[in-house]
C-alpha cells in the first residue's frame, strides 16, 4: 500500500504557515520592475521576494506529483493539509517565466486575497521560494465547464445541441453573480470563458466557481480605461481589441457563454484569429436555425443585449441578472421545488447544471488560448 507521502511528493517552497484557511497572510512588494529595489540586477530581482517572505510549504501541505491542470504561466496540483487532513490545489507560477512578471503576481495574488464570494475560487494560503510562487486554492474536483459543454455537444441528448435553457440560465446566472460581486469591489477579470470556469464537486448539482485571476486587475469607473490587449480570442470583447475598455469586457465574455452553452460552439469564428477579431470588431455573428429554431425569444434577447458592440447599450451584471431569461429560469426552479413540511430546515439553494458522464472530447477548433500582447 502505497503511503501518503509516497503518492504526494514533499515540494519545497516558500509560504506562510501561520496562515489560516480563512485568513491567508502575505505582505505584497509595492516596488515595479523598474523601480531601484529591482534594478541592481536579475540575481537580486530573484533574491527579492514578491510575497515579503520566503517559507516552505512543506511544513504545512503534502503536494501531489500528478499535474491536475496547467495554463500559459503556471500549473495546477493537489495537496493536502497536514493537520486537518482537508485537499486543496496548489497553483504553482514560476518565476524564472518569461511571460511572468513578478508584477503580475502580486497582482493576482492580492485581488484573490480580497475576493470572498461563493462563486469566486477562494485562496487559502500563498508560499514562495526562491523558485516560485504558490497559491494554495480550495479544490474543485468537478472539472472545466470547458470539458462538459465538449462532451455535450459531441453527444447531443434529445436533440438539445448542448445545455437547455435551463440548464444554461441557472449556470449563467451563478456566473453573474460572481461577475456582479468582482466589479462592486472594482474588479476586472478580463478573461472569463469556459476553461476557467470550474465545477466545484463531481456532484449532479454541483456549484461552479470562477478561477484564474491571473490577467485580473482593479478598475474603477473614475480610472481612465484600459487599454492592454489580453485575453482569449474567442471571448475578447470589441472595445478590448480597440484598446479602450472597462469592466463591461466582462460582460461581453458572459454572452459568449452563454451562447456557446446553448449550441455547443462561439458566436465569432474564423480560420485566423484575425479573422475571429474581424468578426468581433464589426459584431458578425448569427443564430444558425439548425441549432436555434426551437430557443425562446428570452434567450436570444438576453444573448443579443450582451454581444452589444456599443458599451452605452449592454447590460451590466445587476440587469443581466434581472434579464426576463434569467429570472424565468430561476423561477420554474423554484416552482419544481418540493413543498417542504412546516417547521422544516430550508437548504440554501445553488442553481448549477447537470453533469454528464463520459469522456470529454477536445478538438483543434474548439480549443482556444490565452494571449497577452
Amino acid at each position: 500500500m502505497v503511503s501518503k507521502d509516497e503518492e504526494f511528493e514533499i515540494i519545497h517552497v516558500a509560504g506562510c504557515t501561520s496562515c489560516t484557511a480563512s485568513t491567508p497572510r502575505v505582505t505584497m512588494l509595492t516596488a515595479t520592475p523598474n523601480s531601484p529595489s529591482n534594478s541592481d540586477s536579475d540575481a537580486s530581482t530573484a533574491a527579492t521576494p514578491i510575497t515579503g517572505i520566503f517559507m516552505n510549504i512543506k511544513d504545512k501541505y503534502i503536494v501531489s506529483t500528478h499535474t491536475i491542470g496547467s495554463g500559459y504561466q503556471a500549473s495546477v496540483r493537489e495537496c493536502i493539509d497536514r493537520a486537518t487532513g482537508m485537499h486543496y490545489a496548489v497553483k504553482t507560477i514560476y518565476k524564472n517565466n518569461p511571460r511572468v512578471r513578478r508584477v503580475c503576481i502580486a497582482r493576482e495574488a492580492m485581488l484573490l486575497l480580497e475576493m470572498n464570494h461563493s462563486g469566486i475560487n477562494k485562496l487559502v494560503d500563498i508560499y514562495e521560494d526562491d523558485v516560485c510562487v504558490q497559491l494554495v486554492m480550495d479544490l474543485c474536483r468537478g472539472g472545466e465547464l470547458f470539458d462538459k459543454i465538449c462532451e455535450n455537444s459531441s453527444n447531443p441528448i434529445d436533440g438539445v445541441a448542448c445545455f437547455t435553457e435551463g440548464d444554461a440560465a441557472r449556470m449563467v446566472y451563478q456566473i453573474l453573480n460572481g461577475v456582479r460581486y468582482m466589479h462592486e469591489h472594482d474588479v476586472v477579470h478580463r478573461d472569463l470563458k469556459p476553461e476557467n470556469i470550474m465545477f466545484e464537486t463531481a456532484d449532479k448539482d454541483s456549484p461552479v466557481k470562477i478561477i484564474d485571476f491571473g490577467l485580473a486587475r482593479k478598475h474603477s469607473a473614475q480610472d481612465v480605461p484600459m487599454s492592454n490587449l489580453c485575453g482569449t480570442p474567442y471571448y475578447i470583447a470589441p472595445e478590448v481589441l480597440r484598446g479602450q475598455y472597462d469592466k463591461s469586457c466582462d460582460l461581453w465574455s458572459v454572452g459568449v457563454i452563454a451562447y456557446v452553452l446553448l449550441c455547443g460552439y462561439p458566436p465569432f469564428n474564423g480560420r485566423e484569429n484575425e479573422d475571429i477579431h474581424r468578426a468581433i470588431l464589426n459584431g458578425w455573428y448569427c443564430f444558425p436555425s439548425k441549432d436555434w429554431s426551437g430557443t425562446s425569444r428570452e434567450a436570444l434577447d438576453f444573448i443579443r443585449k450582451l454581444l452589444e458592440v456599443d458599451t452605452s447599450k449592454r447590460m451590466t451584471a445587476e440587469q443581466a441578472l434581472n434579464h426576463p431569461w434569467i429570472v424565468g429560469a430561476l423561477i420554474a426552479d423554484e416552482e419544481q421545488t418540493p413543498v417542504q413540511p412546516e417547521g422544516a430546515i430550508l437548504r440554501k439553494r445553488t442553481f448549477t447544471i447537470p453533469r454528464w458522464l463520459g469522456k470529454p472530447k477536445r478538438n483543434r477548433r474548439g480549443s482556444s488560448r490565452t494571449y497577452i500582447l
